[in-house]
């Protein structure tokens, strides 16, 4: 009643009254490992109110039933919301809106369920009736909430205020590899895998095993702290941890395995994948040399890929010496003077110069894929025989699955990310790539489990 306006505030902020309501029912939930209250529940919550939770909790053992207090709060704010006759003209606005937070926080029991929905089903659906899009949105948020378990970090100043002017809806940046951005739209229960699905979809990818080789990152201390989130994970709820720790944290959008045919058909899909490729590929992750020794059509494919990262650069000119020494890996560069590089990559442009950047892009994949070729002369999933552009048949000299096959190296840059994943192959190869795949995946979630300590890690394992 105090945050709908019918019970005196006793001082209170409206923030204030939702993290108590809020908090007295996670404290009945979790009592036995909450016995003594810290400061700031001391001050918000009155020592009545502690032992009245206190004796329902009793009480609720007794019974075996643990979500009598969340079932007590659910019905009081339906009790208040029906026939209100309140002075108040914004009485039961609010307290729609309360049992909208309410909502998406927790759930009430079996019991309660059915009946709540029936209401809220009744409420939004009734011809004529008021607050029919609230109702709804609680409707959702209940069933959400019971799905993924409900969100447990209350909303900050900002999200409040927001959700009490009847927004219910932030844009949430997310970063793709290159720092290629798509805003995604982000409502109070959005979880971690709608969001990958919403962006997968863009990419053009619809099947659930497409959909699982992709995940989410949380990235603060300008990169020096990276997490995968879990996929239940509330996005709002992360955001409003990650803002107290670093206001300039960030969502990357990753792929982490692959074992799932690459879409060239998608602009976006190819620019992604190729983004995340690209820097594994330049520091020489993806390159085996036999003996050390680099031969004359290995130097042609490596000048041909180098002709192709210009042009996806959308640039038609020969490329410096300098430039080259961006797009091929540093130990192979110094394999033959610098200008024979040039000459070669001179030839090369000539042959790429009608592509678009796309194309180019399309085609450097192709390629890649199409020298993944095992030695039993099977292709790898990353492209398929069917798939495979006409040009890359004589592109199949240059090993690219080596020992340090789909390494990961996480720096500030937007593009390092992640690496090339785990690439899958035929036979033995694809035992070992595999393997060694993992290996470096382990060490990433090492380094990503180091923010633990300035970031909860709320992984549901």
């Amino acid at each position: 009643m105090r945050f709908m306006g019918d019970s005196p505030s006793r001082g209170s902020s409206e923030q204030e009254v939702v993290n108590m309501f809020l908090k007295v029912n996670m404290l009945i939930i979790n009592f036995p490992h909450h016995r003594v209250l810290d400061a700031e529940m001391q001050a918000l919550i009155p020592i009545e109110e502690v032992y009245n939770s206190f004796h329902c909790f009793l009480h609720s053992t007794l019974i075996g039933e643990f979500t009598l207090m969340r079932d007590e709060a659910y019905c009081q704010l339906l009790k208040q919301l029906t026939a209100n006759t309140s002075s108040k003209s914004d009485s039961c606005q609010r307290g729609w809106r309360l049992l909208y937070i309410l909502a998406a926080y927790h759930r009430c029991s079996e019991v309660l369920k059915p009946f709540l929905l029936k209401h809220l089903q009744q409420a939004s659906r009734s011809a004529g009736a008021p607050y029919q899009g609230i109702a709804k949105a609680c409707e959702q948020n209940l069933k959400k909430t019971f799905v993924y378990g409900g969100r447990i970090v209350p909303p900050n100043s900002m999200e409040l205020k927001a959700m009490m002017a009847g927004r219910s809806s932030k844009r949430q940046l997310f970063l793709f590899p290159g720092g290629i951005e798509r805003h995604v739209k982000i409502k109070t229960c959005t979880v971690a895998l709608e969001v990958i699905e919403e962006l997968c979809y863009e990419m053009g990818l619809h099947t659930l095993e497409a959909i699982e080789e992709y995940a989410i990152f949380l990235v603060t201390n300008r990169g020096q702290n990276v997490r995968p989130l879990n996929k239940n994970e509330y996005i709002l709820d992360v955001a409003t941890e990650a803002e107290a720790v670093d206001s300039g944290y960030s969502l990357w959008f990753r792929r982490v395995v692959w074992t799932q045919s690459l879409r060239f058909e998608n602009e976006l899909s190819v620019a992604m994948q190729y983004n995340q490729i690209l820097p594994d590929y330049q520091k020489g992750l993806l390159n085996v040399l036999s003996h050390g020794k680099v031969s004359d059509q290995q130097f042609h494919q490596m000048s041909k890929l180098a002709a192709l990262q210009h042009r996806a650069k959308d640039n038609i000119y020969t490329p410096s010496i300098h430039e080259l020494s961006e797009y091929i890996a540093a130990p192979l560069f110094k394999k033959q003077p610098p200008q024979q590089w040039v000459t070669m990559a001179t030839q090369h442009m000539q042959q790429v110069q009608p592509l678009s950047p796309h194309q180019a892009r399309q085609q450097l994949h192709h390629l890649l894929c199409s020298l993944h070729t095992s030695s039993d002369g099977s292709r790898p999933p990353c492209g398929g025989a069917g798939q495979s552009h006409p040009e890359a048949q004589c592109w199949n000299q240059l090993p690219v699955c080596g020992p340090n096959c789909g390494g990961h190296e996480h720096t500030a840059g937007h593009s390092a990310a992640a690496g090339a994943g785990v690439v899958a192959d035929s036979g033995l190869g694809k035992f070992w790539c595999l393997i060694l795949g993992a290996v470096r995946l382990t060490g990433f979630l090492y380094r990503a489990w180091s923010c633990v300590e300035l970031l909860p890690c709320r992984l549901k394992i």
